[in-house]
């Protein structure tokens, strides 16, 4: 009877976590690499591919523009709406997570990174899906994005 108890919670929590990772999935509009986009596995070329450099793209769901720098001694700073959120970033593989206090409630966000011949493509390790497409990656920090202090709004995107 105990056995059967636990077999039936652990399927009840297996359920929902499959439901919630699909909810996540369903979010975001699903739209296809292109052809040529080749997945970064190296952790080096990943971390030489993002470490001091401004990124700035397109977040897929809503089109809304974004910029990232990210330090090599693993912080960041993230704009998005005009709201600044300082942050950590690290690699895992062939895996980029970003992690902010003021989004999310400080949980990483990973992503796997694909490169094709113009854009830069973040993946979401969370169902899998395109997310956004930076079209630059800028060495240094031409926009002197400050990785010091708390999250401020009013800055917006370039």
């Amino acid at each position: 009877m105990r056995a059967s108890k636990f077999g039936i919670g652990l399927l009840m929590a297996l359920l929902g976590w499959l439901w919630l990772g699909q909810a996540v999935a369903d979010e975001v509009p699903w739209e296809p690499l292109p052809a040529d986009a080749k997945l970064v596995t190296d952790p080096a070329a990943l971390t030489a591919l993002l470490a001091d450099h401004t990124a700035r793209g397109v977040f897929l769901p809503d089109g809304s523009r974004w910029r990232e720098f990210s330090a090599a001694n693993g912080r960041t700073v993230w704009e998005l709406h005009g709201c600044l959120h300082p942050g950590t970033w690290r690699v895992s593989g062939s895996t980029v997570c970003y992690a902010y206090p003021s989004w999310d409630n400080g949980r990483p966000a990973c992503f796997l990174v694909y490169q094709s011949a113009h854009l830069t493509h973040f993946v979401s390790t969370i169902g899998q899906r395109l997310i956004s497409n930076a079209d630059a990656l800028d060495p240094g920090n031409p926009d002197q994005l400050p990785l010091e202090g708390a999250p401020t709004c009013g800055d917006p995107a370039v």
